[in-house]
């Protein structure tokens, strides 16, 4: 049996000051497992306007384990992630950033969870460097995730991971739902598991994905929420809650009906906001319910049909 191909894809904005260093130190490690492993290095340009592209060609003619993807905007890094995989040839495909906050040196340590039998293998940054602003989101945003998909990691956030490729092929990313893909792993039935691994600040450039992303991260949760809930059958969260807006609404009226039976009174004339307000949740329950089978019939087709991605490549650059 011949040797298993590693994939290795970082996504890279603005790296000019890191990305050589970066791509010494990642070659350096798979020199080292070389009789074990064949190795392909897929390097993601998103948008970059600094060097970076030009000095990952210079480096690309030199050494042919190094591929080149250059999308045609900065699409964000899910985007450049899901292209990067979409391109992975390896039997196991790791990701990581391109800035060295984190180790390259830990490849192996990931292959050989991997080879235990694990699908896929998440970095846990246990000693985190950044100060407390980027602590307490990440960690709060670490504890609601854990909750909502039930699986017992600690450290969502981080693209340091490995994947086994037929993980791969079943992860579609949107938005920035990369830090979700444990989710989205164990939700086809991965094994997933977590090894600690260090972690530091970024000791040239700056951080191009960072803090202000926070509020969407955030809200991206309650899509989460949905995807894995209810993502194959979305009549159950519209029908639940068109349920209870209606059984608000019959409350209501109910209560207008026995105070008019009580007193003799016309509710109409006398609560007339609250005779409208029901009338208005009867309505609303409907439009939700209606809404619910449109999802299912968009969901239907989404699964039939197949989707698309969400990015464009303008040109694959790779040497051979």
């Amino acid at each position: 049996m011949g040797k298993k191909i590693v994939s290795i894809v970082a996504p890279v904005y603005n790296e000019q000051e890191l990305i050589s260093k970066f791509i010494s130190k990642v070659c350096e490690v798979l020199d080292s497992i070389q009789e074990k492993f064949t190795a392909e290095i897929i390097l993601v340009d998103d948008g970059s306007k600094d060097n970076s592209l030009k000095i990952m060609r210079e480096i690309a003619i030199k050494d042919d384990r190094l591929r080149i993807i250059e999308l045609r905007r900065n699409y964000g890094q899910t985007a450049a992630i899901q292209a990067g995989m979409d391109a992975a040839q390896g039997d196991v495909v790791i990701t990581l950033d391109a800035d060295l906050q984190h180790f390259p040196d830990e490849i192996p340590k990931f292959l050989e969870k991997i080879e235990e039998g694990y699908d896929l293998v998440c970095g846990w940054r246990y000693e985190r460097a950044e100060g407390i602003i980027r602590k307490w989101p990440s960690k709060m945003a670490n504890t609601i995730i854990k909750k909502i998909s039930k699986i017992d990691i600690h450290d969502f956030g981080t693209t340091f991971r490995a994947y086994r490729r037929e993980i791969v092929k079943d992860l579609q990313l949107y938005g920035e739902f990369h830090r979700f893909i444990p989710a989205l792993a164990a939700g086809v039935g991965a094994r997933v598991t977590e090894i600690p691994i260090k972690n530091i600040e970024r000791t040239e450039g700056q951080s191009k994905y960072g803090l202000g992303r926070t509020v969407g991260v955030f809200l991206d949760l309650f899509v989460l929420h949905f995807f894995l809930r209810y993502m194959d059958r979305p009549m159950r969260a519209f029908g639940k809650l068109a349920i209870a807006v209606f059984s608000i609404a019959a409350l209501i009226l109910l209560g207008l009906l026995i105070y008019s039976f009580v007193t003799g009174i016309p509710a109409t004339r006398e609560r007339q906001g609250w005779f409208l307000v029901s009338i208005m949740l009867f309505i609303s329950s409907a439009q939700i319910f209606l809404t619910g089978l449109l999802a299912e019939f968009v969901m239907r087709t989404h699964f039939s049909m197949g989707e698309g991605r969400i990015y464009r490549i303008r040109k694959n650059n790779y040497h051979r």
